[in-house]
């Protein structure tokens, strides 16, 4: 699929910005990144509005996100119906064991823990199955 998209939902700049760079090293894909739990949710709406959430190879969540936390942006793209497909990895630096439960009742395809890793990122695309 061409112009394929990543969304990276990360408040810290720093964990950002090195996410970036292995994303950049692993694929080509676009990234769209969002600071916070409503912009996140904002972004993902205006997506699934303009008809490209089809093109989202991979949402990268952050679960400690200001305003809406990540498993309630989680529970927001399960719950909807355009965009309850979305393959989502948490990108975390949390090891609660209630968030990775809740996280994997939610079907998120991976727990990834910050900071993230070329072999990490490439096991989660390679999960990826495009139409």
């Amino acid at each position: 699929m061409r112009d394929r998209l990543i969304v990276l939902i990360e408040d810290n700049a720093d964990d950002a910005y090195l996410a970036m760079r292995v994303i950049g090293k692993v694929c080509a894909d676009r990234v769209i990144v969002a600071r916070d739990g409503e912009e996140a949710s904002q972004l993902l709406k205006n997506l699934a509005a303009d008809g490209l959430h089809s093109r989202v190879r991979l949402v990268l969540l952050d679960l400690k996100l200001p305003k809406l936390s990540g498993i309630e942006v989680l529970q927001e793209i399960r719950s909807s119906e355009l965009l309850c497909g979305l393959p989502v990895a948490v990108l975390t630096s949390s090891d609660n064991d209630l968030d990775q439960e809740h996280c994997r009742a939610l079907g998120v395809l991976d727990y990834i823990y910050k900071p993230m890793t070329i072999d990490r990122l490439q096991r989660v695309l390679s999960q990826d199955k495009e139409p």
